[in-house]
């Protein structure tokens, strides 16, 4: 991977941190961790179990949040086997997402632009904050 990708993805990751978990550059500091303006948030991650998911998923547990995850049950499957799974496909198995609600969904596997409004169409009512992950394979070079 060549330093214009490295840094690109060094920059979403950071920037994905800051908007849902808080600054990451901050100091850890208990109160820092404890949860968002002393909340505890519902926390959808899609996908949570390949590259970017589990750093996230980590994180948002040590902060207090509750994690649900929604993805096919294949790649990592026993990862976080504590955590509520929603079992489903971005093609056309979006069921598992009916009658939940959170505060925040954090998009990581959305890789066909219909999938990614197809489950934002969907979560739109049921939380307040959709967050897209978007690959650095976008990028040409």
């Amino acid at each position: 991977m060549d330093n214009k990708r490295r840094q690109l993805l060094k920059a979403g990751l950071l920037g994905t941190g800051a908007i849902a978990f808080g600054n990451p550059l901050q100091l850890s500091t208990a109160k820092n961790h404890a949860s968002f303006n002393g909340k505890s948030l519902r926390i959808l991650i899609l996908g949570g179990t390949g590259f970017l998911g589990p750093h996230m998923v980590r994180e948002a547990l040590k902060r207090g949040h509750i994690v649900t995850l929604f993805n096919r049950g294949r790649t990592n499957s026993g990862l976080f086997p504590d955590l509520e799974t929603l079992i489903g496909d971005r093609n056309n198995g979006l069921d598992a997402l009916h009658g939940h609600n959170w505060d925040v969904v954090i998009d990581n596997s959305g890789y066909v632009p219909r999938h990614v409004m197809d489950s934002a169409r969907l979560l739109a009512p049921v939380t307040s904050h959709y967050i897209y992950t978007s690959t650095v394979s976008a990028y040409a070079s």
